[in-house]
């Protein structure tokens, strides 16, 4: 995997549609989710894939669609074109849908303040949920043909605003006291969304019309931002004000600002006298509306091939375990090439830590785990250097 990395940035890869077709699987189950009403429900996303493409590390780009907090699918149109055409491009897209305030429930009652932080606490960590899917696939089996360390996050309105937090906020941002309350009934920032043994970092964030509750969220640890925003965009604020008429927040314009005071990679693209819809829907924004695609098509490409060439960037390492059910002795098979050591860690599915190896430096490795009772269990394996971590699955079955 790690040899094709040359290939995702060459030529015009990530930038001009070079594949016609696009492939779309449809109701993909990536999670589970808990509503406000304590009730949990199948998180189902649409994946797009470019047809006829034989790379197996493709950048990843998680779509969230608008609707307040309080509407809108996965199919929203916005969501559909988008995605498409970063598959024609290279890119695994993905639409998901998240928690919304359930309107039939509370009699077509819109949310308060206090309501819409529950709401966007329980969405952002469905949006973890939804990277973390990819980033689980990308270790493991890789159906989608992914590289784990190559996943941005993104959105229009709603969506944008979870995408811009994603980006932004982390465990040591102060929050006032209703919000952090808000995140911690839920897990707190850190724990938000389920199969927390795999990571939520993204390497870029695409904010079309969206915002940020404080912009002192926006530090040293910020993802990369591409923005775009209408000027006079009444729904989510441009610079500063009311969003969706119930709480205050920094649109795309001081998102900038702060991000260019910072010395922090940022980009913003204005539709000059444009609303919240009518990018999309008016005539007269249909150029602008290209060019601002384009831009962020050159603009993300420029991202995901500084992470490849950096020296943060971790190869892949493949490996099979097996027998798998396991009556207790297990396999360990890594490349032949792999060269540094490792470790093996057992957890639950509680994430409580049952099993630490010694370190190894054989690729081919056998270890005995029949004193763990019957089970599903993870196995994750750390490497000194060079690799990144590896997470498989693996059921315990002595009888």
């Amino acid at each position: 995997m790690f040899g094709q990395l040359d290939l995702v940035c060459e030529g015009d890869r990530l930038v001009e549609p070079i594949f016609s077709e696009v492939q779309i699987t449809e109701s993909v189950m990536f999670g589970v989710g808990t509503n406000v009403l304590n009730q949990e429900y199948d998180l189902l996303m649409d994946i797009y894939e470019p047809v006829g493409d034989d790379l197996t590390n493709r950048p990843v780009v998680v779509m969230a669609h608008g609707g307040s907090f309080v509407a809108g699918d996965r199919k929203n149109p916005v969501m559909v074109n988008t995605c498409t055409e970063l598959a024609k491009r290279g890119y695994v897209a993905a639409s998901i849908e998240y928690t919304l305030w359930p309107l039939i429930a509370y009699g077509f009652q819109l949310p308060d303040s206090t309501d819409l932080i529950n709401v966007i606490a329980l969405a952002s960590g469905d949006l973890k949920t939804a990277i973390r899917f990819f980033n689980e696939d990308g270790l493991n089996d890789n159906t989608y043909g992914v590289n784990p360390g190559l996943i941005s996050a993104g959105g229009y309105s709603a969506g944008a605003i979870l995408a811009c937090h994603q980006g932004m906020l982390d465990v040591d941002d102060e929050l006032t006291e209703f919000v952090q309350t808000a995140f911690d009934e839920v897990g707190g920032i850190e724990d938000l969304g389920t199969n927390l043994e795999f990571s939520d970092d993204i390497i870029s964030v695409f904010n079309i019309s969206g915002s940020v509750y404080d912009v002192d969220f926006i530090d040293a640890n910020s993802s990369p931002i591409y923005s775009a925003h209408g000027e006079i965009d009444g729904t989510v604020p441009y610079m500063f004000g009311l969003t969706g008429s119930i709480m205050t927040s920094n649109g795309s314009f001081n998102i900038n600002q702060r991000y260019q005071s910072e010395g922090l990679e940022s980009q913003l693209f204005t539709f000059e006298g444009g609303g919240h819809t009518d990018i999309f829907s008016d005539a007269v924004y249909a150029d602008d509306l290209l060019t601002m695609y384009n831009n962020f098509f050159t603009w993300n490409k420029e991202q995901i091939c500084s992470v490849i060439a950096s020296n943060e960037y971790l190869e892949i390492a493949s490996v099979n375990i097996y027998p798998n059910p396991t009556d207790g002795i297990v396999n360990f098979q890594l490349g032949r090439d792999l060269n540094t050591a490792y470790q093996v860690e057992v957890y639950n599915q509680l994430g409580q830590l049952f099993y630490t190896s010694q370190t190894f430096h054989e690729a081919d490795k056998q270890l005995d785990l029949s004193h763990l009772e019957d089970g599903l269990y993870l196995v994750k394996i750390n490497f000194e250097e060079n690799y990144q971590p590896l997470t498989k699955r693996i059921v315990m079955s002595n009888k």
